[in-house]
């Protein structure tokens, strides 16, 4: 019985942390609304800047672009941050 607990319990844990990646093709994102409600973590998006010229950026000011769901390319970066829209759509530099 305390076997089958411990498994369930590992089971959970193991996927509370695997949340699915999506975006939608064609928006661009700012990377707090990737992290917070798109499914990516702060890692996977320094790994899109990797090679880049933007590669040593804070990823607060970096917009990505959606190439497909759940992949994101294209970095380009916002010297005054990033902006999120009033409405779903693609994000912005901020002015």
């Amino acid at each position: 019985m305390k076997l089958s607990s411990i498994f369930l319990t590992v089971s959970a844990l193991a996927t509370t942390g695997l949340a699915e990646k999506t975006c939608t093709p064609s928006f661009d994102y700012c990377s707090d609304v990737l992290i917070k409600d798109k499914g990516f973590t702060e890692a996977d998006l320094k790994d899109v800047l990797k090679g880049s010229d933007l590669e040593n950026e804070d990823i607060k000011n970096v917009l990505f672009h959606c190439k497909n769901p759940g992949d994101v390319g294209h970095p380009k970066l916002c010297s005054s941050g990033c902006k999120d829209p009033e409405s779903e759509g693609s994000h912005s530099c901020s002015s």
